[in-house]
Formats: C-alpha cells, sequence, structure tokens
C-alpha cells in the first residue's frame, strides 16, 4: 500500500499546485481584461462578452454559408480576420506610446 500512498500524496501536492496556479492565472488575466463600465449594466457587458464567444463566430459563420455564397463568405472571413489583427498590432502600437509619453512615478521628469 505504500505505492498507493505514494500516488495518492502526489494526486493532492498536484492538485494544490494546479489550484494555486489556477488563481495566479485568474490574477494575470483579471489585470489584462478591460473592466465594464457601470454605464453598460449587465446586458452590455453579456453583449460584449457573445461577441468575443466563438459558438457565436461559428453560428453566424454556419449561417452565412447556409445562404449558398462559400466562397464570398470565405473571403469575407479572411479579410475580417486580416483587419482584426492590424487593429490589434496598431492599438498595441498606441498603447506602448501612451505608456512611453506618461509622467515618471517619482514625479521627476527626465531631460
Amino acid at each position: 500500500m505504500t505505492r498507493m500512498a505514494d500516488l495518492q500524496a502526489r494526486r493532492r501536492a498536484l492538485l494544490a499546485r494546479s489550484a494555486q496556479q489556477r488563481v495566479e492565472l485568474a490574477q494575470r488575466l483579471a489585470v489584462l481584461r478591460p473592466q465594464p463600465t457601470r454605464a453598460a449594466g449587465a446586458a452590455g457587458a453579456a453583449g460584449q462578452y457573445g461577441s468575443r464567444h466563438p459558438l457565436a463566430w461559428i453560428a453566424v459563420l454556419a449561417g452565412l454559408m447556409l445562404t449558398r455564397r462559400t466562397r464570398q463568405v470565405l473571403s469575407l472571413l479572411v479579410f475580417i480576420r486580416s483587419a482584426v489583427a492590424l487593429v490589434t498590432r496598431a492599438a498595441q502600437l498606441l498603447r506602448l506610446f501612451g505608456q512611453a509619453r506618461a509622467p515618471r512615478p517619482g514625479g521627476t521628469l527626465e531631460p
């Protein structure tokens, strides 16, 4: 039974480590996720999540493909994917410029 006890102890240790990593990951994601505005309310937050959900996009694509215009739908999908990637990179670049121009925490300006 020592082998079984060792395996159970190892399992408990791995579960504890997994829980710790899950908490750490949730904290990191909370920092990255934009906070919903109070004006939007619960309906606005649900709408934002719905637009990001992959199953919603799959359902939209399936609906568009049922219109028998598969080639146009796929070309539109490629165009949208490229545009989203471009906008994402532009937003990252603007964020970097904003951080570079922000005042330093020490309160002194560098010459």
